[in-house]
């Protein structure tokens, strides 16, 4: 393997990298859900760079209805900018990843960030891919 990511990650659009990328740091405030869910996306889009090390940085989290409550309270008290991201990373696994209950977990996340953070109706799979799409081709 020549990439910590796996092997899924590579056929998406750069584009759709880079907002994933950006949303796997955690928020600078301590949090508990939302660290855990960033876990959660960590372990869906990489692969363990030392897994002799016996940590929990690459261990998911069992998500549950309330591990995702919990987080969407602690995502309506932290910057506006993390939230997006966190959002946004959460909707590119929803389109990208090839595991079916991976891509329904993310989707349901990200539209309930949508709806009860920023009071929006989230975009449809092909508005966002659009609207995310590469300007500019790459080799």
């Amino acid at each position: 393997m020549s990439t910590v990511f796996q092997p899924w990650f590579a056929d998406m659009p750069w584009k759709m990298q880079s907002i994933f990328v950006n949303g796997l740091r955690a928020p600078d405030e301590k949090t508990k859900a939302t660290k855990k869910l960033v876990r959660w996306m960590r372990v869906a889009a990489c692969n363990d760079a030392d897994p002799t090390k016996p940590d929990c940085y690459m261990t998911a989290p069992t998500v549950s209805d309330e591990l995702i409550a919990e987080c969407v309270d602690e995502l309506e008290y932290l910057p506006c900018h993390y939230t997006h991201h966190f959002a946004d990373a959460m909707r590119v696994l929803a389109v990208y990843h090839p595991n079916a209950n991976v891509k329904q977990t993310a989707r349901d996340t990200h539209n309930l960030i949508a709806e009860e953070i920023f009071h929006f109706k989230p975009e449809t799979e092909h508005e966002f891919v659009y609207r995310h799409r590469d300007k500019v081709e790459h080799d």
